[in-house]
């Protein structure tokens, strides 16, 4: 099934039959415009925006499906195409003939050059007339760095004699296996690298015979053919691999799971209408600094908060100045009292809505009659600004069958009676659309670590406990220019290294079971968030659980552990 390439529109048309009958929406969605819709991102943007109809009316996600319904997709394909190349690009410079913009690792340089029309010129997703965007020096799909881009067929033409020209100077760093014998003339002669080298420096490692890795400048400013992936070459041929986990690469032994350690930093050329000298360097802090400050000028705005010349020595977190932080595409109050919640917090939510809908899928409620059975309940263990919480009610809850759910309640527990009436706010806030008699959540003053001594979830068979506990070693000194100064300690610092509060929730747990208090369902699930390198560790401390699934983040550390009690327990 191919877009339309003359309408805005893309229309596909599908018939429920009978062996259909009872699919979830989105889960038909997914499986029966798989050509169009690739993932359950794509299909949920597409209901976001309203374009799912049954029935020639718009519908929810959540929606049972009856035999002979007609489902009806209206998509835009600009946004389509929009999402499916969504890509995050830093644009370094522009003007009307060229652009110099920054490709992360992972990207290819042909899915770059299809998602050039949503980054430059205001981002329409359209070609402008006279307009044609082409990467000008390419990098293998692991290499980050920086990418020419010429805006016009004539503009293309002149920057591409300048790189075969070699007037286009490109400076890439590589971090390669081994003491990089510089000095040694004999080593050149019969190994003549097809570029230049300089600022090189050692460190020691713990892998490779030689015990040290090298750090390299490489200089590509001739008119020669070599490209990144003919420089991974010789590095192989020459026997110091660079760094990285691909097969043109070799893995440092203290460091798994590394992407290729090669990034191309710097361009320079004349620019051809102008014949002004370009040089751009991407430094990775400076850029992210100058990110950072400019989401933060962005933030104060919005709530009118005037802008001085000090802001470049302000460390208070955004979050404290405007009272408020977006998380899970909500908005939430935050306090001192509060944490500001995170990105890698939203692993937790996302895990607890599927399992919910995996479970709404399967036909589970379908036949439960009585209160017990037709549940689904969450504790949410320190609960904070109760982000974790209120995230997964809002999102079941707004897409919620109500003659075929269960009830859906969460209660949220913390020791802080401060973050306790921020988080009923947040709850007001968000959930009031939802609930009339405020019968699907509560937040009560609580120690999950004595979970056993504190009788109101006693007997509440929950389905889900979730806790995000504090976890760094409080032998730890921040930094004096960390923003997590400003945020409480206790919601933060924990001591054995960090993993006290994961020991005491699973002995209050074991305690619970001896009591037969049933806090838990027999088949209920933890969810736990944990710090990088942690995870082996909190697997080991709640022995008789079983970690049925790990959850990496996007730097690739394992964040959120999900757990089963052994039936043999």
């Amino acid at each position: 099934m191919q877009l339309d390439s003359v309408t805005e529109l893309c229309n596909l048309t599908r018939i429920v039959d009978q062996n259909e009958s009872g699919t979830r929406l989105e889960k038909f969605v997914c499986q029966n415009f798989r050509s169009v819709i690739i993932s359950k991102k794509l299909c949920r943007d597409c209901f976001k925006r309203g374009e799912i109809f049954v029935n020639g009316k718009p519908a929810e996600s959540s929606r049972l499906l009856h035999e002979g319904d007609i489902i009806d997709l209206q998509i835009d394909k600009l946004a389509l195409k929009k999402d499916k190349l969504e890509m995050p690009v830093a644009i370094i410079l522009e003007d009307e003939y060229l652009a110099v913009i920054c490709k992360n690792a992972g990207v290819s340089i042909r899915n770059l050059q299809e998602a050039l029309s949503f980054v430059l010129d205001g981002g329409s997703g359209l070609v402008k007339e006279g307009k044609e965007y082409t990467c000008i020096n390419q990098t293998q799909r692991a290499v980050n760095g920086l990418i020419i881009v010429s805006k016009t067929r004539e503009i293309k033409t002149k920057l591409m004699t300048l790189l075969k020209s070699g007037s286009i100077r490109q400076s890439y760093r590589v971090l390669c296996h081994g003491k990089f014998p510089l000095d040694d003339e004999t080593f050149f002669h019969n190994h003549t690298p097809p570029f230049a080298l300089q600022n090189v420096t050692f460190t020691r490692s713990t892998s490779g015979k030689e015990k040290y890795i090298t750090t390299l400048d490489i200089i590509l400013n001739n008119s020669s053919a070599i490209s990144s992936a003919g420089i991974q070459e010789y590095f192989i041929q020459v026997h110091h691999p660079i760094v990285g986990s691909n097969s043109r690469s070799k893995e440092l032994k203290s460091c798994k799971d590394k992407s290729l350690m090669m990034a191309l930093l710097e361009v320079t050329f004349s620019h051809p209408i102008t014949s002004e000298e370009i040089k751009k360097v991407r430094q990775r802090e400076l850029k992210f600094f100058e990110q950072k400050k400019n989401e933060t000028i962005k933030e104060l705005q919005r709530y009118g908060i005037e802008i001085t010349d000090q802001l470049d020595s302000e460390i208070i977190p955004t979050a404290y100045i405007t009272g408020e932080k977006e998380f899970f595409k909500l908005r939430f109050f935050v306090s001192k009292d509060t944490m500001v919640p995170r990105p890698s917090t939203e692993y937790l939510v996302r895990e607890i809505i599927d399992l919910y809908l995996n479970k709404l899928d399967s036909g589970f409620w379908k036949d439960r009659g009585n209160d017990d059975d037709n549940m689904f309940s969450i504790l949410d263990c320190g609960t904070g600004s109760g982000c974790i919480l209120i995230s997964v009610l809002h999102c079941i809850l707004s897409q919620k069958v109500q003659t075929i759910s269960p009830h859906v309640f969460g209660l949220g527990l913390d020791i802080n009676s401060s973050a306790l009436e921020i988080a009923r706010k947040n709850a007001e806030r968000h959930l009031k659309l939802f609930v009339s008699d405020n019968n699907n959540y509560d937040f009560q003053k609580g120690d999950f670590t004595s979970l056993h001594n504190y009788g109101l979830v006693h007997n509440k068979h929950f389905d889900i406990l979730v806790c995000n506990p504090p976890y760094l070693d409080i032998a730890r000194s921040l930094p004096n220019d960390d923003v997590r100064n400003f945020e409480p300690p206790e919601a933060l610092f924990a001591e054995e290294s960090g993993y006290k509060f994961y020991r005491l929730l699973y002995e209050s747990l074991e305690h619970s079971y001896i009591k037969k208090l049933d806090i838990l369902k027999e088949d209920s699930l933890i969810i736990l968030e944990v710090g990088n390198k942690m995870a082996e560790k909190v697997k080991k401390i709640f022995t008789g659980w079983e970690c049925i699934k790990a959850i990496r983040d996007h730097q690739g550390f394992e964040r959120c552990l999900i757990f089963i009690r052994n039936s043999s327990k």
